[in-house]
Order: structure tokens, then C-alpha cells, then sequence
């Protein structure tokens, strides 16, 4: 017996002596690289041979959409790496430790790389308390993918990354998350939440990462993750009955400039450079259109015109505009707090109306409101009458739909206040080949409305031909003869003036200059040095003007003759000023 312990003890000590000798293999360390370079995906015309692969989060995460023969359609495939079941265990076990062990919440640490950074601190340390041993193929494995529900959004992190999204939905538990791809439309992915409980607290993590609060009571959620993506989601079983949903709006940092949306064909040159002149003639402008049409992304795009020292403020539910401009005060509206008040309002709100009545007490030479639906319409509607110029997106399919909406309920607008406004933009979303397409559908000007009948009388000036795919000139521009003609112009200065605008958008466009940060500096450069702009594109319109000026006749001034000097008494009299009756002589010197 002592003899089989012995043994036993021998061998223990053996086990120990060669755990000790061998090497343990060193951890790597732990990083993503999100990718930014432009990938262009080809245009397929026969979707069953559709197979496409680009990466998201290298060397981690990919994309493939190809067509799936089972389902009979295409497939978003999120590829990432797959665990077994004992790694499942260890990153089940890391992960209860970690929250048990962080005291931050990731969403405070702004910079990525030191939120990784103190997430790998902590995993370490955990793997050393519990002596696990794992391979740096399995220990890279399991960083990303607690990467990935802690500073991530869990499953659906891989899409968020992905530039060619605009849209992302999941309808209920156990039903595909689908997407709306910029390239190949409405998607359905391999991504799902079979869990109704992770579904429930997912929901619950993006109301956190908007800083809004959502629960049985509240069970609606709308807000704003940080980088500008908006959300709508419920949480209730007896709101939502295929359990907790959620659809994020993927909003870019970088807006579209004109010269991209020039080159998808959004709007043309010609349309541009009027939208270009209207913006610095001060006119009221509605962007008009459906759900997903491009409203918001074109409204961004027409403020690049707005003069560097003009004052601007903005006035939004969720944060969308975005404006490359320093004089900008940005106003986002406030969930109230406790048990709604008699007038349904909470204690502490801060509404679209209270925002935009304060913004007009800051004298803002251009006011933007990111959605006008309600009362605050009444209040922008009287800064336009007043001389604000003010931009706004409204959902509406024609003029005499936005026309019907301002003057019911509940907004009720008098029809006198609809003529303030100048021009409405009405947007379209459609899709060619089977690619989601956008266009400036029509530009309608607003000449006057009857306030009896509230027959609007209107000015076609651009229509889009969707047959041609191209925009049509239908009528000259009443708006802005009435604009120019208000400060002292003429039609030929407006003609000018389009001229020179469009032929700066086309230089522009044949210079690639996509980036709005650059579109903005010459903009800028046409307002402050035109004459320098135009040399850069090599036009003299300085020589152009003056062979339109008609040349003056030069006649030849006979010398006057000279007079006899008057006499002392014919002399005028010197009128006594007001300086020297109040004894201010040496202000009257002064002043002559």
C-alpha cells in the first residue's frame, strides 16, 4: 500500500516537474482592422451566379453574398470564426467573470484601441486565476468574440461595419435579420437570435448604447447610437408578438458631397448649380419624399452651399444633418421623465417646437429641421415669413400632398403662411436593373396659393424622365428672377451666374472631387476668390463680362467759362451750423 502511494506520489511530482519545463506558448496580442478601403462589387446580371466575398473586420469577420439554391435567393453569409463546445464553455465562463469584474461601461471609452486594450488586461488575468491553457489560434478566437459582445453589438456587429448597408432589421425571434444593401437591395442574412431572453437584453443594450431607457412599461425605443445610426425598436411581447424587435438606419459620418451624388446620377449639373444659387439667394426650400428616398441625404448635401459665415441651426429628433460648417449650433430634442403631465408631456422634455422657438431667438441666418411633422411647422413656417431661411425634410409623394398635410390636422397651417415657402424637392426611390436607384424626381416652385380654395398655383422648373434616366428643364426659374430682382439684380446676372455655377460643378466633377471637406473649400473659394477658382479651371470670366458691356460714347467737355468775381454784398451768406451755435468748433473743423 505504502509502496502503490509512493508510486503515485512519483509520478505526480514527474507530471509537475514536465508541466514546469515545458514553455507555455506566449498569448498574442489582440487587434481588429476595420476595413476603409473602397472594394467595388461587381454587377451581376444573373443573380444565380452571384458570389461575392469582401472582408468587414480583418482577419475576422467577411462577407459573402451569393445565391443560396435551397432558399431560392440570395444570401447575406456572415463569416466569422466558429467555436466548439468546450471553447464555448471557456468563453461562457470568461464572460461571467467579466461582468462580474468590469467597473466601465465600454460605451464611455471613446477610443477602440484603449477599450481593447483594458478588455485584454482583464481576460488575461481572468485565464491566469482559472489556469486556462489555450493556443493563440484559440485565445485570438475567443478576444474577438468577446470583442464583439462587450464593445460590439453582438451578432450583428459584422454588419454595422459593413459600409454597403444602409439597413438592418430583425423581425421577432427566430426569423432571419435582413438588410438593405446598397448594391443588391433588401437581403435576407444567416444571422437570427433564437433566444428570446438574448434577443430581450440586446434590445436593452442598444438603449443603453442611445442613452434612452426602455422597458415593460416603455417598451418603445427611439434613439441614436453613437455614431449616428438611428434605432427604433420595441421590447414587449404584447407589442411586438414575434418578441422583441429592433431596425437600425445606418446614418455615415461622411456625408455624400454633390460631385457623388452628381455621379449616381442623383441630380445633374444643371439641377446643382440651381440649387447652388437658390441657397445664396436665401430661399425656402422642403425636401419631399417617402421612406428611405434620400431626403435627409440630399438636404446635407445642398447645405455644402451655405456661405462659411452664415449662422446655422439645427433642429432634430435623432441626429442625421450633418454640416461641414463652424458657425453651426446643432439642436437635438429630450426625453422627458416620470409620469406624463396633463398635456401628455413629461417633466423635463425638450421638444421640436421648444427647440425651434428658442433657435429663433438666436438671429440664425439658416435654420434646418431634420423632420417637420407637428406644431414646430407652424413655428417655421412664421420664421420663413419673417426672412429665416429654412430648410426642412417632410413626408409626402407630391405637392398637393404636402399642401393637404400643412393645412389638416395637426399641423393646420393658414394657406397665406404656405406661400413663404419658395421650393419644394420631391425625391424618389426606385430601382433599375434591380438596383435601388435614387432621383430628384421633380423641382416644383411655390408661386402663390388661394386662401379661399387653397389652389396652389405652381412652377415645374426639373423633372426627371424615368424612361431616359434623365432630367428635363421644363421651365426658367420664377423663384429666383423674384429673389434676384429683390436685391437689385436681373435675368441676365441669373443666367450668368447658372452658367458659372454649372461649369464649376463640372469641373469639380472632372477633378473627382468627392470629398466634402474639399467640395466645401472651393465652394468656399467661389464666395471669397472667384477669380482665382476660375483661373484654376482656366475661364476668364472677368474678359467674358466685359464683351457684354456696351461701349460707352466719349464726348469731348467744352471748358467752362470764367466767371466775374462776385461782389461782397451778392456773396451767400454762411449758414451758422449746429457745432457752432453749441460752441463745438474744433468738432466742425474736424468734421470738414
Amino acid at each position: 500500500m505504502i509502496f502503490e502511494n509512493l508510486k503515485r506520489l512519483r509520478g505526480l511530482f514527474y507530471r509537475k516537474l514536465m508541466a514546469e519545463s515545458k514553455e507555455e506558448e506566449p498569448l498574442p496580442g489582440f487587434r481588429l482592422e476595420k476595413t476603409t478601403r473602397i472594394i467595388e462589387l461587381p454587377v451581376v446580371s444573373d443573380p444565380t451566379k452571384m458570389n461575392v466575398i469582401y472582408p468587414l473586420m480583418e482577419p475576422f469577420s467577411y462577407a459573402n453574398i451569393k445565391w443560396d439554391p435551397e432558399e431560392n435567393e440570395l444570401i447575406y453569409f456572415v463569416i466569422e470564426p466558429v467555436l466548439n463546445e468546450n471553447e464555448k464553455k471557456v468563453l461562457e465562463k470568461i464572460s461571467d467573470a467579466l461582468i462580474q469584474l468590469v467597473d466601465v461601461t465600454f460605451a464611455s471609452l471613446k477610443e477602440i484601441d484603449k477599450a481593447i486594450d483594458y478588455l485584454q488586461k482583464q481576460v488575461n488575468g481572468i485565464l491566469k486565476d482559472y489556469g486556462i491553457q489555450l493556443t493563440q489560434n484559440q485565445y485570438v478566437k475567443l478576444m474577438y468574440m468577446i470583442y464583439r459582445n462587450f464593445i460590439g453589438y453582438n451578432e450583428i456587429d459584422s454588419l454595422l461595419q459593413d459600409g454597403n448597408i444602409e439597413d438592418i432589421s430583425c423581425d421577432g425571434m427566430n426569423t432571419p435579420v435582413y438588410v438593405v444593401h446598397r448594391k443588391y437591395g433588401s437581403i435576407k442574412t444567416n444571422v437570427s437570435f433564437g433566444d428570446a431572453n438574448k434577443l430581450r437584453d440586446f434590445v436593452i443594450k442598444l438603449s443603453e448604447r442611445c442613452g434612452r431607457y426602455v422597458s415593460y412599461a416603455e417598451p418603445i425605443l427611439d434613439g441614436t447610437l453613437p455614431d449616428g445610426s438611428r434605432v427604433s425598436a420595441t421590447i414587449a411581447g404584447d407589442v411586438a408578438t414575434r418578441g422583441p424587435t429592433f431596425t437600425i438606419r445606418k446614418f455615415s459620418e461622411r456625408p455624400l458631397s454633390p460631385v457623388e451624388l452628381m455621379n449616381l446620377n442623383t441630380a445633374t449639373p444643371e439641377l446643382m448649380a440651381y440649387f447652388w444659387y437658390l441657397v445664396e439667394m436665401g430661399a425656402n426650400i422642403l425636401f419631399v419624399g417617402g421612406t428611405a428616398t434620400g431626403k435627409t441625404t440630399f438636404l446635407n448635401s445642398v447645405c455644402m452651399f451655405i456661405p462659411p459665415e452664415k449662422k446655422i441651426v439645427s433642429i432634430e429628433d435623432t441626429r442625421e444633418i450633418h454640416i461641414p460648417h463652424e458657425h453651426w449650433i446643432s439642436g437635438v430634442t429630450r426625453s422627458g421623465f416620470g409620469i406624463p403631465l396633463p398635456t401628455g408631456e413629461k417633466y423635463g422634455e425638450i421638444t421640436m417646437f421648444d427647440l425651434l422657438r428658442e433657435s429663433f431667438r438666436q438671429n440664425p441666418d439658416f435654420v434646418i429641421v431634420g423632420e417637420t411633422r407637428g406644431k414646430e411647422a407652424y413655428v417655421m413656417f412664421q420664421g420663413m415669413a419673417s426672412g429665416h431661411t429654412s430648410f426642412s425634410t417632410f413626408h409626402a409623394n407630391s405637392v398637393d400632398t404636402v399642401v393637404k398635410r400643412l393645412t389638416s390636422p395637426p399641423i393646420e397651417l393658414s394657406p397665406v403662411l404656405i406661400e413663404s415657402l419658395n421650393v419644394i424637392a420631391i425625391m424618389s426611390h426606385t430601382k433599375e436593373e434591380g438596383k435601388p436607384i435614387r432621383r430628384v424626381r421633380e423641382i416644383v416652385e411655390i408661386i402663390s396659393v388661394d386662401p379661399r380654395t387653397e389652389e396652389v398655383k405652381t412652377n415645374l422648373v426639373f423633372l426627371w424622365n424615368p424612361a431616359t434616366d434623365n432630367f428635363e428643364k421644363v421651365n426658367d426659374s420664377q423663384i429666383l428672377a423674384r429673389l434676384v430682382r429683390n436685391k437689385g439684380g436681373s435675368e441676365e446676372q441669373i443666367k450668368d451666374e447658372l452658367e458659372k455655377r454649372q461649369t464649376a460643378l463640372e469641373w469639380l466633377i472632372s477633378r473627382d472631387i468627392k470629398d466634402y471637406t474639399q467640395f466645401v473649400e472651393y465652394v468656399n473659394m467661389y464666395y471669397k476668390e472667384p477669380e482665382k477658382l476660375f483661373e484654376m479651371m482656366g475661364k476668364d470670366w472677368k474678359k467674358k463680362e466685359e464683351k457684354k458691356e456696351v461701349p460707352v460714347e466719349v464726348v469731348k467737355e467744352e471748358p467752362e467759362p470764367v466767371k466775374e468775381p462776385m461782389a461782397e454784398d451778392e456773396r451767400p451768406q454762411k449758414r451758422t451750423s449746429i457745432l457752432e451755435l453749441l460752441g463745438f468748433r474744433v468738432l466742425q473743423e474736424a468734421a470738414h
